[in-house]
């Protein structure tokens, strides 16, 4: 079985209620994301996006393309290189890394970089762990 395609540029707009959806779901409450006047008090442009709710929606993204190309997600590392905040566009761009099944994983928001990484896309079903 050959490589999995790399997939095609993700964009999104998460909405201004995603920070307290996330907070409440993940028990993360943390004042930064769901108060402008506590973000704005730590030098932040307003309330900011939970980092793990952008990395969930990337790789479920990636792991969705994998598996519809017959392959699936088995690792996925990034940094989060800035504050994404709700309400404007988040536009992640993939490319082959170097090794074959690497894909390059970039992500950005009004124009700077907010997110990078490398994901590990195989060919196939993932081995059963028993």
């Amino acid at each position: 079985m050959g490589e999995v395609p790399v997939p095609a540029p993700l964009v999104w707009e998460p909405t201004a209620g995603v920070p307290r959806d996330y907070a409440r779901v993940s028990g993360d409450r943390s004042a930064v994301h769901l108060d402008g006047e506590a973000a704005h008090g730590v030098g932040l442009p307003g309330v900011i996006l939970h980092g793990m709710y952008v990395y969930g929606y990337v790789a479920t993204y990636l792991s969705r393309h994998a598996v519809d190309h017959g392959g699936h997600l088995a690792s996925f590392e990034c940094r989060f290189q800035a504050p994404m905040l709700p309400g404007k566009p988040i536009t992640v761009q993939f490319e082959r890394g170097d090794a074959g099944a690497a894909v390059r994983v970039e992500a950005h928001q009004s124009d700077r970089s907010v997110l990078s990484g490398v994901a590990l896309v195989l060919p196939g079903r993932p081995h059963d762990a028993r």
